[in-house]
């Protein structure tokens, strides 16, 4: 089991939650799919609700502020120090959607777009150091961006961070994992012309489960949909899916993990 009990690298993916229009029925579901519990927090931010698997906190759920905006997962990056990097991320050419803002004693946050049109938020780490427990079902095991600038997002994410990229391309694959410390922390996916085109750039997130082919089911069993089925990879068996409000996320059964946060 991977228990974070310090606080995760700069620019390791650190926390993702999901902005929905029904925090309840969002709860119902990921509680059907991966056993998450929860409940909103106390006074000004009972719009939050934290989930937990075994008693390890793993992702988020928030109310979204207006109905138009688009419900998704969105992805945070740590930082040592959320209002420097906002600042730097700006200069490189993000958006910034919400300045640094601290969360009671839990820590600092913000929220951005990068230059590829893709939205991600940054933490900076007191009480919450993000997800507790990661690479086990029910938890974060990889986090990647899709783009259709990959050049960008390799030139800023290498700027904001640091990162190390290896490139692992192939005909018809554009991909780029990233590195923080020496180790695997996620990687960058270019869409080409085979990828829809109302799909915007966007971080998207694979959860561990014990059983792809059983968490499918419990997918469509709950109201989700299966958009991709089950198959091998080199990684693990996978499979894509999206919950009953339109948010995409995907599924992996690994023994190898292709991502440590630790360190």
């Amino acid at each position: 089991m991977t228990i974070m009990t310090g606080t995760y690298p700069p620019g390791v993916p650190c926390w993702a939650d999901l902005g929905t229009a029904d925090p309840d029925a969002s709860l119902a579901f990921y509680g059907t799919v991966f056993g998450w519990h929860g409940a909103p927090g106390p006074g000004d931010v009972d719009y939050y609700t934290s989930c937990a698997v075994r008693g390890r906190r793993v992702a988020g759920i928030r109310l979204l502020p207006e109905p138009d905006v688009p419900i998704g997962w969105t992805t945070y990056l740590a930082t040592d120090d959320a209002d420097a990097a906002v600042v730097k991320a700006a200069a490189e050419g993000a958006e910034v959607a919400y300045p640094p803002m601290d969360v009671l004693d839990m820590g600092r946050f913000a929220l951005l777009t990068d230059p590829t049109g893709a939205p991600f938020g940054l933490w900076q780490a007191r009480s919450l150091v993000g997800a507790e427990l990661v690479n086990e079902p029910g938890g974060i095991v990889w986090t990647e961006l899709l783009t259709r600038d990959t050049p960008r997002a390799l030139a800023f994410y290498g700027a904001l961070f640091g990162y190390a990229f290896e490139d692992m391309s192939a005909e018809g694959f554009d991909y780029h994992a990233f590195s923080v410390d020496d180790r695997p922390r996620g990687g960058i996916m270019g869409m080409d012309a085979n990828w829809p085109d109302e799909l915007p750039a966007h971080w998207h997130v694979t959860f561990c489960v014990a059983d792809t082919d059983a968490t499918a089911g419990l997918v469509r069993a709950a109201g989700g949909t299966v958009l991709s089925e089950p198959r091998n990879s080199p990684y693990g068996r996978i499979a894509q899916c999206r919950d009953p409000h339109g948010a995409d996320f995907a599924i992996l059964k690994s023994d190898e993990h292709a991502a440590d946060p630790t360190g």
